[in-house]
């Protein structure tokens, strides 16, 4: 089976986790975390970066930050996979679903302001795909934005890298991310205010200089030395990762020009990243199912969380979303995917669209 994803970790992982464990460094504490959020923070232009132990746990402490309470509505787009919509769940604060636009597949402005309303707290962004949502528009209601750029490692808005946009950003890099440390996330921002509040509460609610001395209701975020020490690694390994998921695109692109599908839409001022290539098709299910025949873990795209059963009691129309929902899917994307491997998948869709 061609998988969906593979994990690149190669010898400087290897050495960075092995030094690590020499150190004796393996927990929540220890030099590789405060490493890996400066070196994050200077690759992605913020100010200060704090390392979680998951990108779901991001998105509940930047929620957190920003003072959204239970009864508090938050807007989150329709298409992403459900960490956003479930980490308001986790605060108490309730998720307006809120469709996307058909040219970027991203939070559609028009729509938000559809749905605001005097409970209205906060937007979460998310750049979908690689691809970052449309933030001029987006920060013209004036709320607070998180900018999910869990899936968008390298990616830019108009010149901006992704991940230096909102009040608070939040990365994810699980095992399938671009970059990757197995789990775990980080939190990101420019003010120092919000920082400080992370850093306090994402560590039991204490300061480092006052240890067992809780000033707040924390609780543990953090991510363990270990673990930052793959990510430090993988971050002095950014550009050839990055370049490498837009090479097997590029090279899907090509393959699949004559092919009965269509690929994710890009808008001209985004420099798209690709996580996963993603192809819209008819019958997709039927695709999928033929494909797997052939050894290729084909995936369907996630359901759009107006149709997620557990977010039922806040299912609105998303027209858009849902569409591209049901007709989408994931194929095989990561560094290392051969040319042989990627002809084969992209012949083998080409042959199920037929």
């Amino acid at each position: 089976m061609i998988p969906i994803s593979s994990v690149d970790i190669g010898q400087s992982e290897s050495d960075s986790v092995l030094e690590a464990l020499r150190a004796g460094w393996i927990s929540g504490t220890g030099p590789s975390i405060g490493m890996f959020e400066q070196r994050l923070a200077e690759q992605v232009d913020r100010s200060h970066a704090i390392a979680v132990a998951n990108g779901t746990l991001g998105l509940e402490l930047a929620l957190r930050a920003l003072d959204i309470r239970p009864g508090d509505e938050v807007i989150v787009p329709a298409l992403t996979f459900a960490s956003p919509a479930m980490s308001v769940l986790a605060i108490g604060a309730e998720p307006v679903i809120t469709d996307v636009t058909p040219d970027t597949w991203t939070l559609a402005p028009d729509q938000v302001a559809r749905r605001l309303t005097s409970r209205t707290k906060a937007i979460i962004a998310v750049d979908v795909l690689g691809h970052p949502a449309d933030y001029d528009e987006i920060l013209t209601f004036g709320l607070p934005v998180i900018e999910d750029a869990c899936e968008a490692h390298g990616a830019s808005y108009k010149g901006r890298p992704v991940g230096s946009l909102g009040d608070i950003s939040v990365f994810s890099f699980y095992a399938n991310k671009t970059i990757t440390t197995g789990e775990g996330g980080a939190v990101c921002t420019d003010s120092a205010a919000l920082h400080e509040w992370m850093r306090t509460t994402a560590n039991h609610g204490m300061r480092p200089e006052s240890r067992y001395v809780h000033e707040t209701l924390g609780r543990n975020y953090r991510m363990t030395n270990l673990t930052a020490a793959i990510g430090l690694a993988q971050l002095g390994r950014w550009d050839e990762l990055v370049a490498g998921r837009r090479q097997v695109a590029s090279k899907y692109d090509a393959l699949l020009a004559d092919a009965h599908c269509t690929t994710r839409p890009r808008a001209t001022w985004a420099d798209w990243s690709c996580w996963l290539y993603v192809a819209t098709v008819q019958d997709r299910d039927k695709v999928v199912g033929r494909m797997r025949d052939d050894g290729i873990d084909a995936r369907p795209l996630w359901p759009a969380l107006s149709e997620q059963p557990v977010l039922a009691p806040w299912r609105s129309s998303c027209p858009v979303a849902e569409e591209v929902a049901r007709q989408s899917m994931f194929l095989p994307t990561f560094l290392g995917l051969s040319d042989a491997d990627i002809a084969f998948v992209a012949q083998s869709l080409t042959d199920a669209t037929a």
